[in-house]
């Protein structure tokens, strides 16, 4: 846990930073599915380049970049539902 020191006119001031509930907090991150398998996958795949993902409560987004020797390298959207394990380029 961080300390937030607060400074003024000679005066120290000590406060805890606010945190959210932790009934709240495990919710959230049981709504957050792991894109880190998929993103794995689709880099073997593709050999790209991993941009970002996008985590998403029902599928991941993950962007890669896509080099071929004498072209441009192209961007690929690959939209990954973890329940059927298919990933679409987009």
């Amino acid at each position: 846990m961080s300390l937030l020191i607060l400074i003024t006119s000679g005066t120290i001031a000590l406060a805890a930073p606010a945190s959210p509930p932790p009934v709240l907090l495990a919710e959230a991150q049981a709504q957050v599915v792991d894109c880190s398998d998929a993103a794995d996958e689709i880099l073997m795949k593709t050999e790209g380049r991993l941009l970002s993902i996008r985590p998403h409560p029902d599928r991941c987004t993950v962007v890669v970049l896509i080099t071929r020797e004498g072209e441009r390298p192209q961007k690929k959207i690959f939209r990954v539902s973890p329940v059927t394990d298919r990933s679409e380029p987009h």
